[in-house]
């Protein structure tokens, strides 16, 4: 039964006053009447008036009516299992998937539903919640593990629900997303792991990483770095191997120790076209590896047509010059010339022309300009960078605040009216901006805190509000809002600053920094390639929304379609057909708004495909691109095949929960049981009504007044 409650603005002796005053009143009106009524109706009289009186008075103090029930609600268990690949493994203990299932359909887990209620989920990279678990729940082909985005899942049910313990059926492998630590703390619910796997290093041999340039040149070697892991094999020799789509075009032979080691095989290949390129690092098969997924791993590069020319202009020599000259030099990629102010507004090198930096893909500014730098030269840069040139602004001693405002326009800042003194400060990369393309290194990701102090100006610096501040200045230990390093891509311009000056201390004075060696040669070099990328102006542009699509993911298609004025074409035509091999298949896409299409094919089976594109308008063709794209190309979850026992019992210790061996799965039930909050919860629900905001309480007190006025015009009453 409900519970009722009535709240007033009004103390109860105030509302106990109001009824006896609004019944006394009542009573004096009808003390004597006109004609003479009976007892029986000079009483409904009193009773209609006494009533009306009373709620419009009880309206003044805004009453609440508030109706509360209280239920029971069973304890809930969410039982999460893992839904990928690398359950498909058969290691030392036998097969993972058969582990699996016979867990999933012991007595322990039939147990459960006595206990509560029991929610089932699935998940791999996301997580899927399922009515009732049966063996085609699992197809066991996700193509990643994210444990900390399934815990994340659980949040809501947490907050509504009465979940009072988690049970995660997996191998413990998480191969994306964050650390489920810190997912789990925040849920703070006791997690109970079942591990399915062999703990004990796997008989395998894999091509663990990848590193190389994602954008190269025609015609320039480019070196690949192939991370190969060995396990449980000793004495063999292996073959790996670089290919691209037609052939092997580099590979070396690989002795491997015993035990489980690591080794670093260096690559190389020449791309002879522009494009973007697929190529696979392989390494051959062996007897009675646990898994032959993994022995390929396939990558894409953006191959250029010609190196990066670069124009480095300083208002005057000094150390920052030549270190800045050696890093961009050390770029094979990058083509140099260096004009270097000697103090009366020329340069050693001859004269800096318009023609010559027309010739440029991208300008760096390092003190310049200065106060004795010619106006010639400085409108030839702002020619050239206001016609679409990317700029590299450095700031230094020398330079010129004054006259660099005409190239503010043209910068990721404003700049202050004038110089003044300098600071001494320290460079703070935000967490968030390390994977930035100018700023993120090989390095360990906290080397750019650890560089020594350089100098910056005193004026104050504003990044523009279409910036992205890459880099705050540090003072001691106490990080501002002052932008250090940023950058612009604005109407197809980019520029980067670099507002501080005494950076070759960087590479002089940073020993004992771990990845500081070659910081300067990644910087620039990153940088540079940012600038000179041109974001694509074509008219008319259909891709795929990536290059490798993981095999339970849909291929994605989009478009976008321009006249030659760049106007939105809404009415275009765009059909997509996708070759492999013999089979094709064909998409028509459809128009989002402002020349925009997308489609999707669905699910495609594994490997590598090719597509054409067509867009008609008003009957004639505007354009055909063609290009690449794989399906299933990579499978990180076979490139750690051993359960990770250390984790989940992390989890479960961290939680308050426990860790099971598949032989232990019995106690199961008992552990969960004996949870100390592990108990039904009383719920208590409540709902609040205004009466004095209700029409019908008005209705009321209409309907009393209204009922009155009838019985005394029945009964001949004035």
């Amino acid at each position: 039964m409900p519970e009722f409650h009535l709240f007033s603005a009004l103390t109860t002796p105030y509302i106990v006053l109001a009824a006896g005053l609004a019944f006394a009143f009542s009573i004096f009106i009808y003390r004597f009447s006109l004609p003479p009524l009976s007892r029986g109706l000079k009483s409904v009289l009193i009773l209609l008036r006494s009533s009306a009186l009373f709620l419009v008075f009880l309206m003044i103090g805004e009453p609440l009516l508030s109706l509360v029930t209280r239920s029971e609600e069973a304890p809930m268990v969410a039982v999460l299992v893992d839904n990928s690949r690398s359950l498909t493994v058969k290691d030392k203990t036998g097969d993972r998937k058969a582990a699996l299932l016979e867990t999933l359909r012991s007595t322990a887990f039939d147990r459960l539903n006595s206990l509560g209620t029991v929610l089932y989920g699935t998940f791999d990279t996301k997580l899927k919640f399922v009515g009732m678990f049966s063996a085609d729940s699992l197809s066991l082909a996700g193509d990643g593990t994210d444990l900390g985005a399934a815990l994340e899942g659980l949040k809501d049910t947490a907050a509504k629900a009465n979940l009072q313990c988690i049970i995660i059926v997996t191998d413990g492998n998480s191969t994306v997303g964050s650390s489920p630590q810190y997912e789990a703390e925040d849920l703070g619910v006791p997690i109970f792991a079942i591990g399915i796997g062999d703990t004990s290093e796997q008989q395998d041999v894999l091509v663990r990483k990848v590193v190389t340039n994602n954008i190269t040149y025609v015609g320039t070697r480019v070196p690949v770095d192939v991370t190969v892991k060995s396990s449980g094999y000793g004495g063999e020799k292996i073959e790996v191997m670089l290919r691209d789509s037609a052939r092997i075009v580099d590979r070396r032979t690989l002795s491997l120790g015993g035990g489980t080691r690591e080794y670093m095989v260096p690559l190389a290949f020449v791309p002879a076209k522009e494009g973007l390129q697929k190529l696979t690092a392989e390494v051959s098969q062996l007897q009675k590896e646990i898994s032959l997924q993994n022995n390929r791993y396939s990558f894409y590069t953006k191959v250029l047509k010609s190196k990066m020319r670069v124009c480095l202009v300083a208002g005057g020599p000094g150390p920052d010059v030549a270190f800045v000259r050696r890093a961009l030099e050390s770029d094979r990629n990058t083509e140099l010339r260096t004009f270097v102010e000697r103090g009366d507004g020329q340069f050693y090198e001859g004269e800096l022309t318009s023609g010559l930096l027309d010739e440029m893909e991208a300008v760096v500014l390092l003190g310049f300009p200065a106060k004795t730098s010619s106006g010639a030269a400085l409108s030839a840069i702002i020619g050239a960078v206001g016609g679409g040139k990317g700029v590299l602004f450095m700031l230094s001693r020398t330079t010129d605040l004054a006259r660099a405002r005409s190239l503010e326009p043209l910068l990721p800042m404003s700049l202050p009216a004038a110089g003044g003194g300098e600071l001494q400060v320290f460079v703070d990369v935000p967490v968030v901006q390390r994977n930035n393309p100018i700023v993120k290194l090989t390095n360990p990701p906290d080397v750019w805190s650890r560089l020594p102090p350089v100098f910056t100006s005193e004026g104050r610096f504003r990044a523009k509000p279409e910036s992205e501040i890459l880099a705050q200045l540090r003072i001691q230990t106490i990080t501002t809002n002052d932008p250090l390093l940023l950058s612009r891509s604005v109407n197809r311009r980019r520029s980067v600053a670099l507002l501080a000056y005494g950076i070759w201390q960087w590479k002089m004075y940073s020993n004992g920094v771990p990845g500081s060696e070659n910081l300067l040669e990644q910087f620039f070099g990153n940088t540079i390639r940012w600038l000179t990328t041109r974001e694509d102006d074509r008219p008319v542009r259909v891709q795929p929304v990536k290059e490798t699509f993981a095999g339970q993911d849909p291929v994605e298609f989009t478009a976008q379609v321009y006249d030659g004025t760049f106007k939105p074409v809404d009415d275009a035509e765009v059909t997509v057909e996708v070759k492999q091999g013999e089979t094709s298949d064909q998409l028509n896409l459809v128009p989002i708004g402002n020349g925009r299409f997308e489609g999707t094919f669905g699910l495609l089976p594994e490997g590598d495909y090719t597509y054409t594109a067509r867009v008609l308008a008003g009957g004639q063709r505007l354009a055909e691109e063609q290009g690449s794209f794989s399906v299933g190309a990579m499978h990180v979850e076979f490139l750690e095949t051993r359960m990770n026992e250390m984790l989940l019992k992390r989890l479960a210790d961290q939680t308050g929960g426990r860790y099971y061996e598949g032989k232990d799965i019995s106690r199961l039930p008992q552990g969960v049981a004996s949870l100390p909050g592990f108990r039904p919860r009383e719920v208590v629900r409540s709902s609040e009504i205004e009466l004095w905001n209700r029409a019908w309480m008005l209705a009321a007190i209409i309907f009393l007044f209204t009922a009155e006025w009838f019985l005394r015009k029945r009964n001949g009453m004035l």
